[in-house]
């Protein structure tokens, strides 16, 4: 277990350092460069509670009530517009403690007044948008979690992810501070305010907008040259023409029936009843995956190069984080991301379940006759994977 636990701080410290870290790095210094010190420490507060509530703690109660983060993470987007817009023009913030709602006064006021309460808020907020930002190690805890409710070794590990990923948050809140007392008292006063306001600004209006996910999606997927060349340099062929194989195909039993699929993208229901005679990848993914993105494109591309041959993709898309259990989220990255191949929508674990699934993302591949063949997690052994296809659509 301690060892674990040094992963999981480890793998927190080093999320800074991915795409979806992006807009989070200008809210980190513009909650915290206009106060105290105080409030650097209701940010990091803030935001490790908010993290793990909302993805160790109730993720079962969230799951079981069908309820999302979407709303609280569009919420906490929305404080941090208004947020922005205060600092960048004064006279919105008289006009909102003069006029304004009480929570909304309060917000307006981002000097040193109250900023334990402000800095919870804004860590609150940030706790809620940097979600995504999960790595594997996290994800294994949440789909624990979601399903089967919290534990005690699913917190530790949480609670260290978390302390991990406070480090870089604190260095950014503090190296931000920092900087600006060096540049002098020019820098001190309204300009450096609305620098920050405009930091806030912009990373709320990307996070409002999904345009956040898009980002990560477009920067961390893979070029599709590159899954080009990497598909026409695995051009292995026995004398006689036929593919060679390369991996051991196992026996693994009967592929389970598709359980508890709610909707349907790109396709009418399907069973594995139904795809008898096919040859079928089960893909268990989820969009916010970084993970998920990374291997879409070349599950795009199998499908694309071998469905006239007899193959089918079936992705079943098993949500991660509460904002994925959102239908229409799912609907608008499949859209996005340029997904042909059917997806089922597995919000209770059911499909996941049956499987035996444990990771995201997960390959089963499917024979002619029904059995599973072969199992793979996660990125990486792409030709391998594209040598299976071969060799069960070569099965008689």
């Amino acid at each position: 277990m301690p060892g674990l636990l040094a992963v999981a701080f480890a793998a927190g410290a080093l999320t800074i350092l991915g795409p979806c870290s992006l807009p989070i790095i200008p809210l980190v210094v513009g909650a915290t460069g206009t106060g105290r010190a105080v409030r650097v420490a209701g940010v990091l507060v803030g935001f490790g509670v908010m993290f793990l509530l909302t993805t160790v703690v109730i993720a079962a109660l969230l799951a079981a009530l069908g309820v999302t983060t979407q709303p609280l993470r569009l919420a906490a987007a929305g404080v941090f517009v208004v947020a922005g817009v205060v600092l960048v023009w004064p006279r919105a913030a008289d006009w909102l403690t003069r006029h304004g709602p009480r929570p909304a006064a309060r917000a307006a006021n981002l000097g040193p007044r109250g900023d334990l309460a402000t800095g919870l808020a804004f860590g609150a907020g940030i706790g809620l948008l940097w979600a995504p930002c999960v790595g594997p190690l996290m994800a294994g805890v949440i789909a624990a979690a979601a399903v089967e409710g919290p534990t005690a070794g699913g917190i530790a590990i949480a609670t260290a992810y978390v302390a991990g990923a406070a480090l870089p948050l604190a260095a950014i809140a503090f190296g931000g501070r920092s900087l600006a007392s060096r540049l002098g008292e020019a820098t001190r006063g309204l300009r450096l305010r609305q620098a920050y306001g405009v930091l806030m600004l912009v990373a709320g209006l990307t996070v409002a907008s999904g345009l956040d996910l898009r980002l990560q999606s477009a920067v961390a997927a893979t070029p599709s040259t590159v899954v080009d060349q990497a598909m026409a340099a695995d051009t292995t062929r026995a004398p006689s023409g036929e593919p060679q194989a390369v991996v051991p195909l196992e026996d693994l039993g009967p592929a389970p029936e598709l359980k508890g699929i709610t909707a349907w993208i790109n396709s009418q229901p399907l069973t594995m009843a139904s795809l008898r005679g096919k040859v079928v990848l089960v893909h268990f993914w989820t969009f916010g995956c970084i993970n998920c993105i990374h291997v879409q494109p070349y599950v795009k591309a199998w499908y694309d190069k071998y469905r006239d041959d007899g193959f089918v993709v079936v992705g079943i898309h098993t949500p991660e984080l509460s904002f994925e259990r959102d239908l229409g989220n799912v609907r608008q990255a499949v859209a996005d991301d340029g997904v042909t191949f059917p997806v089922g929508f597995d919000p209770a674990y059911d499909t996941w379940h049956a499987y035996g699934n444990r990771f995201w993302p997960g390959f089963w591949f499917v024979d002619r006759q029904g059995n599973i063949r072969h199992v793979h997690y996660g990125e990486g052994d792409y030709a391998a994977s594209e040598a299976v296809i071969r060799e069960l659509l070569a099965e008689s």
